[in-house]
């Protein structure tokens, strides 16, 4: 399982405010929880094993994404 944050980035990245915290059962499930999330964000980064090799060796993902309703980090990390 993994838990999935999204929070709103302000201030040029310098305040942090959550908007949206999940779980999921695998990434492809923590990629839709996104796409419901922020529809329309492109989610090319989270493709292939990109997640799956970052949690392994740092033990989450971040990726900071752009929408029109603003600038948001992503953070998936596995429940432990």
């Amino acid at each position: 399982m993994f838990r999935i944050a999204i929070s709103r980035l302000t201030d040029d990245g310098r305040r942090i405010t959550p908007e949206h915290r999940g779980t999921a059962l695998s990434i492809d499930e923590a990629v839709l929880a996104l796409r419901e999330v922020l529809p329309g964000v492109d989610t090319s980064a989270f493709g292939g094993d990109a997640v799956q090799r970052s949690v392994n060796r740092v033990n989450d993902f971040r990726h900071d994404v752009g929408t029109d309703d603003g600038e948001f980090r992503v953070v998936i990390a596995p429940m432990m």
